[in-house]
């Protein structure tokens, strides 16, 4: 079993890709870790300005850099 590399409530970046190249990217919160069905593991994301989440793939997500620069500035790390 693969393990998630992102924890729930953790900020992400999210980069849907076409065959030409990004097709759209925003911010969002991991929701739910998904069972990874023996391939890559999976996440429900949810962003604040939409009222449905999404299942993705890790390999479609990044840590949100600058979420985390906050973060810090704060003290909480």
């Amino acid at each position: 079993m693969t393990e998630h590399l992102y924890a729930c409530g953790q900020h992400v970046s999210f980069t849907d890709r076409r065959f030409t190249g990004p097709a759209w990217t925003g911010s969002f919160v991991i929701a739910e870790l998904l069972p990874s069905g023996g391939g890559a593991p999976r996440y429900r994301i949810k962003s604040t300005g939409e009222t449905y989440s999404r299942a993705v793939f890790e390999h479609q997500l990044t840590a949100d850099v600058g979420m985390l620069d906050g973060i810090r500035s704060r003290g909480a790390f």
